[in-house]
């Protein structure tokens, strides 16, 4: 009785090693994607013990990104859409129909001078500095003062209050004031002290 002698199979087990490595240099390039700042092939845990596509890396994030616990995260600067970002950290906010960006807590409550001032020194991010709004956009924030205070507390922000707030606007001998809870426009002497300051960002 002759028996079948089964036919080797090398072509195969090449195929196989092929396509492993075609996925080794796949996954390479996945990890790069990723963030981290180079290929991560290897599999020793190390740093803050990063994975990609399921192994430890022996590498770290690469340069514009940071850990964020279990991934290599983008660090984002800039306008992002309705949000600004300051080194990964939002600094304003603003609403889709608004062209400035809300800084994220008042500044306090002072006298004209002291708020156009302050706004005018407020540090956005690096060399991005703020402005006294005038009050065609601080009834801007008014209308979109309940999708503004969401975003605020979303990100860590402190929301507008219900109080009047300092415009750039000068009429007459005064400054006008918007109040906050009902949009109105009023005028006050620049030496009230009790007027809130939210300064805005208008230009990046």
């Amino acid at each position: 009785m002759l028996w079948a002698i089964p036919k080797p199979l090398a072509p195969m087990a090449k195929e196989s090693s092929a396509l492993s490595a075609r996925a080794g240099i796949a996954a390479a390039q996945d990890c790069i994607k990723l963030g981290y700042d180079k290929d991560c092939t290897g599999t020793e845990e190390s740093g803050n013990g990063e994975t990609c596509n399921g192994k430890y890396q022996s590498c770290n994030c690469a340069s514009g990104y940071e850990w964020n616990g279990s991934a290599c995260q983008e660090i984002l600067n800039g306008a992002q859409g309705d949000l600004f970002y300051c080194n990964g950290t939002v600094v304003g906010v603003k609403a889709s129909d608004m062209n400035f960006y809300v800084a994220m807590q008042d500044l306090g409550q002072m006298a004209w001078e002291v708020a156009k001032y302050q706004c005018t020194n407020y540090v956005f991010c690096n060399n991005l500095t703020g402005n006294l709004p005038n009050t065609e956009q601080l009834v801007n924030i008014y209308d979109n003062k309940t999708l503004i205070n969401n975003m605020l507390s979303s990100h860590g922000g402190v929301p507008i209050t219900e109080s009047y707030y300092w415009s750039s606007v000068f009429e007459n001998i005064n400054y006008e004031i918007v109040l906050m809870s009902y949009g109105y426009v009023h005028v006050t002497s620049k030496n009230s002290y009790d007027i809130y300051t939210r300064p805005i960002l208008t230009s990046w």
